[in-house]
């Protein structure tokens, strides 16, 4: 049982630095909308690698999670289901990260929407704008690319 006592220790610092990734992350997705609108292209690209940070450390979380949980013989179960089989000591402080996780996730895909919708916005004004410049002859120069 110690074993499982220090598996369900390890789990939730694990999860506690995931949350608070997954903040950062909130930070930066509220942030976005002002980079996407100063189209400052030096700006975007420091924005995008910090989020790409982010996300890269956020993956580390889960593999690490995902590897203790198979050791704990609780492979694919969900958070909830992982707090409803750790017993008393560790079934609420489980339970309650499993709730601020379903409110940040709700966050973050709210932002994304949000964002795609800017930037989906921008790309249609730049199209036109640019359509608009070839009337008379003016053909700017292509720097954006659009990768998900």
């Amino acid at each position: 049982m110690q074993s499982s006592t220090n598996s369900y220790e390890e789990l939730i610092i694990i999860l506690e630095r995931e949350f608070t990734l997954c903040s950062d992350l909130v930070t930066l997705l509220q942030n976005e909308k002002d980079v996407i609108v100063g189209l400052d292209t030096e700006v975007l690209d420091s924005h995008l690698r910090d989020k790409e940070l982010v996300a890269a450390k956020i993956k580390s979380c889960e593999e690490a999670r995902e590897r203790l949980l198979d050791s704990l013989g609780m492979t694919n179960k969900t958070l909830s289901e992982v707090a409803a089989g750790a017993g008393p000591d560790y079934g609420d402080r489980l339970s309650f990260i499993a709730s601020k996780f379903k409110s940040i996730t709700n966050s973050i895909a709210e932002l994304n929407t949000l964002n795609s919708l800017l930037i989906e916005k921008s790309l249609f004004h730049i199209k036109n704008s640019r359509n608009f410049l070839s009337t008379f002859g003016i053909n700017p120069q292509s720097r954006i690319s659009v990768e998900a």
